[in-house]
């Protein structure tokens, strides 16, 4: 463990494992050339699924375009229940959310 003048090293990726990275990096770009504009699937590593349309995709992260959840069900009160509340005016039509690219573990196209 090297250290620099007045400076302690914390952490230091092993080489073998920042290799594996920019494997995996360069097969997610290879898989995701012909999957832009399309629906996808994608689990993380966290075993968070996410569903919504690739919509672009750099070194680093994949975009995805999620569409907004509609409120399907009645909110019960004491004298019945309330109809789905309506989304505020400023609620985005569609979110983009930025995933980075060492945390996907499988993307899945969609059928639709």
């Amino acid at each position: 463990m090297s250290t620099h003048t007045g400076h302690q090293l914390l952490y230091q990726c092993d080489q073998h494992m920042a290799q594996q990275m920019k494997q995996h990096k360069s097969k997610v770009h290879h898989a995701l050339q012909n999957a832009v504009n399309r629906k996808v699937r994608i689990e993380t590593v966290d075993q968070e699924v996410l569903e919504g349309t690739l919509v672009g995709y750099d070194k680093t992260f994949i975009y995805i375009s999620m569409e907004p959840v509609q409120s399907r069900g009645y909110y019960p009160y004491p004298g019945g229940y309330y109809p789905p509340r309506p989304r505020p005016p400023y609620y985005p039509s569609n979110v983009i959310l930025p995933l980075a690219l060492f945390d996907l573990l499988t993307l899945t196209l969609l059928l639709v």
